[in-house]
C-alpha cells in the first residue's frame, strides 16, 4: 500500500515521506497565507466590519514567515530526489521563474502595510494577492514542465520562459479550492467564537461557507483534470483513504454548521489534516517514474540527525514566540 517502497532508485524511502510531511506543512501555512489575503481584501473592499478579517490581517506577515521557513526542507528535498528535472526546468523557465522570489519579497512587504496602514491596505492586500497568485502559479507550471521532458528542447532552443501546457490551470484551481479548505480550518480555531462579553462573533458561520465552498471549487478543479488525464497512476490505495478522509471533513463541516460549539471542528481538523497528507501522496505518486538514482555520496551524506534537530529548534522557536505574543497582548 504504501508507494515509496521497493522503489528500485537506491533512495530511502524515508526521504519521500519527510518530503511529503514538509511539504504538506509548508502548503497549510501558504494557504492560509494566499486565500487569507483574499478574504481579508474582499472584507476590506466591503468596508464591513469582521473581527475575522482583521484578526487573520494581523496573522499573516507571520504565516508567511512561517511558510517560507517550513518551505526549506521541501524545496531541499525535491533538488535531492528530482535533481536533474528539478534543474533543467529551472533553467528552461530562467529569469521568469525566478521571480518568483521578488514576488515573495513584494508580497512580504505587502502585508505589512495592510497591517499597519488603513488608507493603502486594500491596495496593499491586492498586491499581495496578486503576487502570492502568481508564485502559486509559477510553482504548478514548473510542476508539469517537470514532468513533461519532451518540450524541454523545443521550449529551451525557442528560449520561451513560459509553459502554456493547458494542464497548469486545472491543477491551480484544484489546488486553490484545496488552499481555501485549509484557511478555513485554521481560521476556525484561530478565531473566537465569541468576545470576551460572550456575544457570537459574526462571521463565524461564514468560514464554514468558504470550507464548503472550497471542496466544491476542488473538486471541479479535480475533474477538469482527470478529463486531461492521458492514463492511470497508481496510487496504492492512498485515492480512497483520500476520498474517505473528505468526507469526514465535509461531514466536520456540516455538523459545524449546524452546532457551532459541536465536535465539528475535530472533525474537520482530523478529516482535513489526513486529506492533505493523503492528497500529498497521490500528488507525488505520477513523479515516482522521475526519481533520480541515488548516488553512494548521497546516501552517506544523510543528515538526518541534523535536519531532526533544526526541526524540533525550529518548532520550539516558533512556539515561544507565539506564547511570547499571546502574552504581551494579554
Amino acid at each position: 500500500m504504501w508507494p515509496f517502497d521497493a522503489l528500485g532508485t537506491g533512495h530511502n524511502p524515508s526521504w519521500l515521506v519527510l518530503y511529503v510531511l514538509t511539504w504538506a506543512l509548508h502548503f497549510a501555512f501558504v494557504g492560509y497565507v494566499l486565500v487569507g489575503t483574499a478574504y481579508a481584501l474582499v472584507q476590506a473592499m466591503r468596508k464591513v466590519e469582521d473581527p475575522i478579517a482583521e484578526q487573520v490581517r494581523d496573522r499573516l506577515p507571520f504565516m508567511l514567515g512561517c511558510g517560507i521557513t517550513a518551505g526549506v526542507a521541501p524545496l531541499l528535498f525535491i533538488q535531492l530526489l528530482y535533481q536533474r528535472h528539478f534543474y533543467s526546468s529551472n533553467l528552461i523557465l530562467g529569469p521568469r521563474w525566478g521571480a518568483v522570489v521578488p514576488a515573495l519579497i513584494v508580497g512580504f512587504y505587502a502585508l505589512y502595510i495592510a497591517k499597519s496602514s488603513l488608507k493603502w491596505r486594500r491596495l496593499a492586500l491586492g498586491v499581495g494577492a496578486v503576487c502570492f497568485l502568481f508564485v502559486a502559479w509559477s510553482w504548478t507550471e514548473i510542476h508539469q514542465l517537470m514532468l513533461d521532458e519532451p518540450v524541454w528542447k523545443t521550449m529551451y532552443a525557442a528560449s520561451d520562459r513560459l509553459y502554456g501546457d493547458g494542464s497548469v490551470l486545472p491543477r491551480l484551481v484544484m489546488w486553490l479550492g484545496v488552499m481555501t479548505t485549509v484557511f478555513a480550518g485554521i481560521a476556525a480555531w484561530t478565531s473566537p467564537a465569541h468576545h470576551a462579553t460572550g456575544v457570537a462573533v459574526p462571521g463565524r458561520n461564514r468560514l464554514v461557507v468558504i470550507g464548503l465552498a472550497g471542496h466544491v471549487v476542488a473538486g471541479i478543479g479535480l475533474a477538469w483534470v482527470m478529463s486531461r488525464s492521458t492514463g492511470e497512476v497508481s496510487t496504492h490505495g492512498w485515492s480512497y483513504l483520500l476520498v474517505g478522509a473528505v468526507v469526514v471533513e465535509l461531514i466536520g463541516w456540516i455538523a459545524l454548521l449546524r452546532a457551532p460549539h459541536g465536535s465539528g471542528l475535530l472533525l474537520v481538523t482530523g478529516g482535513g489534516t489526513a486529506a492533505l497528507f493523503a492528497g500529498a501522496v497521490v500528488r507525488e505518486a505520477p513523479r515516482l517514474s522521475i526519481l533520480e538514482p541515488a548516488t553512494a555520496a548521497r546516501i552517506e551524506a544523510s543528515g538526518f540527525p541534523m535536519f531532526l534537530a533544526t526541526f524540533l529548534f525550529g518548532v520550539v522557536a516558533i512556539a515561544w514566540i507565539v506564547k511570547t505574543i499571546r502574552t504581551a497582548r494579554d
